[in-house]
């Protein structure tokens, strides 16, 4: 079987942290959620990643070499759809409470879906790695 998830620190600052994060096929990051004062991005380095992005919950699946970054005021969440492992490294820009969240479970810039749905789906930039 599998390990199942694994986040370490790579750079804690407080103009950025970075982890590395791998899922086992089939898991599932953190609900829906948006931060009000941060970006929180992805670039994949094996597998593949499947987020779910703005009011109208986009689906956007990325593979390696692709890069996710949704800007404060996007609702957002990811997962690992596929069998294969997926591993990424992500980016709290900046930090705004991350890696002490990771750390002790603290308070941080992460907030349930707003009622309107937050900005639109197209505000998060996405690309894939040439073909």
């Amino acid at each position: 079987m599998n390990q199942r998830r694994e986040v370490v620190i790579l750079l804690a600052g407080p103009a950025l942290t970075v982890t590395w994060s791998r899922y086992a096929g089939g898991e599932q990051g953190p609900g829906l959620h948006v931060h009000r004062e941060h970006t929180d991005a992805f670039s994949v380095l094996e597998g593949e990643l499947t987020f779910v992005v703005g009011p109208g919950a986009e689906r956007v699946t990325v593979g390696p070499g692709g890069f996710v970054a949704v800007p404060p005021g996007v609702v957002h969440t990811f997962a690992n759809d596929s069998d294969a492992d997926a591993s990424w490294l992500n980016f709290h820009a900046p930090d705004m409470g991350f890696a002490a969240f990771l750390r002790t479970g603290s308070a941080w810039d992460s907030f349930d879906a707003p009622a309107d749905g937050g900005l639109p789906a197209d505000t998060v930039v996405v690309t894939r790695a040439p073909d």
